[in-house]
């Protein structure tokens, strides 16, 4: 690795751009459009989750896929700026993240933000599309037995930390849709990175799991 690796003005450009791309709040955008503040209504949110909510699924499918495309886009702009496949994997992988910080804190929403799961997904589906399928049928599944979307998406960040932490240490090559990740250490930095974010993910799901809690614990009395 370039030991400037990360100073490379390129790189800290690519990661604010990831950063900003992923604090555009579409979901709020549209609500706002619909004359509904989603900040204003129900979780309170400016997720998709609660744009669906508070505008139907039709909106709410609009609001997924474009948080979705935020992991997306900066992986794709990324790799037209570098050459090198090694490099470019570790950059893909902290702008991934970046976007996904960017999800979860928005400057636009003064430091509030959704809970990163699409936006997560998006990124997911840049490096293994196998690996976002096989998590989002586990997340439905769990959806259906749980009855939570908060709930069923902790479930989820949770396994994905499982395969982050197996990543880490049992390394194993593939080849996503626009990166192929082929070497140990960028197996593992994939890994390292993928357990952070789930666990970003678990920590913005404090309310709902609380609220999971009080439910269960009411239900059982």
């Amino acid at each position: 690795m370039n030991p400037n690796f990360f100073s490379d003005s390129t790189f800290l450009v690519s990661l604010l751009g990831a950063f900003l791309i992923g604090s555009i709040p579409f979901s709020y955008i549209i609500g706002r459009f619909r004359g509904v503040d989603l900040l204003k209504v129900g979780s309170g949110n400016p997720g998709a989750t609660n744009l669906t909510r508070n505008l139907g699924r039709n909106w709410g499918a609009l609001g997924l896929v474009l948080d979705v495309l935020k992991g997306v886009v900066p992986i794709l702009i990324m790799r037209d700026l570098f050459v090198e496949d090694s490099l470019s994997v570790i950059h893909a992988i902290a702008v991934g993240a970046a976007a996904v910080v960017g999800h979860c804190f928005s400057p636009f929403l003064l430091g509030r933000g959704g809970k990163g799961v699409a936006t997560t997904a998006g990124v997911l589906l840049a490096f293994e599309p196998y690996l976002a399928l096989s998590l989002l049928l586990f997340w439905v599944i769990t959806l259906r037995w749980i009855g939570s979307v908060g709930i069923a998406s902790v479930i989820g960040a949770l396994g994905g930390a499982a395969l982050g932490a197996t990543l880490m240490l049992q390394p194993f090559s593939f080849s996503g849709i626009l990166i192929h990740a082929t070497s140990v250490p960028d197996q593992r930095w994939l890994g390292a990175i993928l357990v952070l974010i789930c666990l970003l993910i678990v920590s913005r799901h404090q309310q709902n799991i609380r609220e999971y809690r009080q439910a269960r614990s009411a239900a059982s009395e």
